[in-house]
């Protein structure tokens, strides 16, 4: 979303990078919002992918949660390790090198907390898993957890 095209550079900054993941996830929730109770043909159903109006917002909750999470990544990598991410694999190298050259920032368990959400955030934007909009709810919220530590970290050093 803020990737300039071609390149592995935002079209933002990293403070505005941060806020622009928090916007991003307060659309989430109305994504989520609109995917409740979809019907079709009179049925109405609590997955998104049992009706053709919950299916879009679904993706569309699940696509702006892990830009939102990513992005908030980059700034932290960013604000530790003074290096730029230019994918998925290497952000999680990052993390690893990050929780290994700070040892208090291993209790935060950035890596572990990452690959989780990526699994079940990332995973469900291409592949449509099998997770209903409550599942996918609690993982948004865990996603959030984590865009909070990293603004924690990275607004008071």
């Amino acid at each position: 979303m803020n990737k300039v095209r071609n390149t592995q550079k935002y079209s933002m900054g990293m403070a505005d990078l941060l806020k622009n993941s928090e916007d991003l996830m307060v659309q989430v929730k109305t994504n989520l919002k609109e995917a409740e109770n979809t019907s079709y043909e009179d049925r109405v159903f609590t997955y998104a992918r049992g009706g053709p109006g919950g299916v879009i917002p679904f993706r569309e909750a699940s696509e702006k949660a892990w830009v939102a999470l990513y992005q908030a990544v980059d700034v932290l990598i960013d604000h530790f390790l003074k290096h730029t991410v230019k994918a998925h694999y290497e952000r999680k190298l990052k993390l690893r090198e990050l929780e290994e050259k700070f040892a208090d920032l291993a209790s935060y368990r950035f890596y572990d907390r990452y690959a989780a959400r990526a699994v079940h955030i990332r995973n469900n934007t291409n592949y449509y898993t099998s997770k209903d909009l409550e599942f996918l709810a609690w993982e948004i919220g865990k996603a959030n957890e984590l865009i909070s530590d990293i603004k924690k970290l990275v607004s008071k050093k």
